[in-house]
């Protein structure tokens, strides 16, 4: 009977679906699956995967391997709330219309920055002065 000869290496394993997992990896005794065994703080756990789910396998040095094995790499799972398309559309229109005043503050506050005043502020005087005016040519065109 063939003896098989068991080689342990350290690899990152990257899987379909974009999931990736690193340890030490070695074939298994169930039905020729890749056995993973990831480093944990306290020990290692281990993962099996079919040929079909791997998508890549890097061999790399223990310590790249742990780092990718880090608990922070793990998926995190999402757990938000479905929200109505009702609720959806609302938001939506809220935050349209609150843009729209934010713009229109803008515009306006830029004209205020922008407005240069070119003529000096009417006086008492310039008013006398345009009435006087206005009388004058009053009389010289009858």
């Amino acid at each position: 009977m063939e003896e098989s000869h068991q080689v342990d290496m350290w690899a990152i394993v990257e899987l379909m679906g974009h999931g990736m997992t690193a340890g030490i990896i070695k074939t298994s005794d169930l039905g020729g699956l890749l056995r993973v065994d990831v480093p944990m703080e306290d020990g290692y756990r281990t993962e099996y995967y079919g040929e079909n789910a791997i998508y890549s396998i890097k061999i790399v040095s223990e310590e790249i391997a742990r780092v990718y094995a880090r608990p922070e790499r793990n998926v995190i799972a999402y757990d938000e709330p479905i929200v109505p398309r009702a609720q959806y559309e609302e938001a939506l229109n809220k935050a349209r219309r609150q843009i729209g005043d934010m713009e229109h503050h803008i515009r306006v506050l830029n004209e205020r920055l922008t407005t240069v005043r070119s003529l000096p502020e009417k006086t008492d005087s310039d008013e006398d002065e345009r009435r006087h005016c206005h009388e004058n040519n009053s009389r010289d065109s009858l």
